[in-house]
């Protein structure tokens, strides 16, 4: 095998390793009331209202967290992402 390509190769073997190893670093762990919390922040500036009265539990099936801000429902799914879910259920 030419060496150029084994240099390649193990060039991009490393790379790919320490990419990996970067973004596995960034792994932010966030508890609960700290999910309640944004997506209250992020209701009240959008409604307005009192963020006391939001309130979270468990998801299941790709959601990990619902909220609840008096009549609005939202998904926190394991990106961070928050989607709102109208009155019928859907996303």
């Amino acid at each position: 095998m030419p060496r150029q390509i084994v240099i390649t190769t193990a060039s991009l073997v490393v790379l790919a390793a320490f990419g990996g190893f970067w973004l596995g670093q960034r792994q932010v762990n966030v508890d609960a009331s700290d999910v309640i919390a944004a997506v209250a922040d992020a209701h009240v500036a959008k409604h307005g209202g009192d963020r006391r009265l939001c309130v979270g539990w468990p998801g299941d099936d790709g959601v990990v967290f619902f909220v609840r801000c008096v009549a609005s429902l939202y998904a926190v799914d394991r990106w961070g992402r928050v989607s709102e879910i109208d009155q019928e259920g859907a996303i």
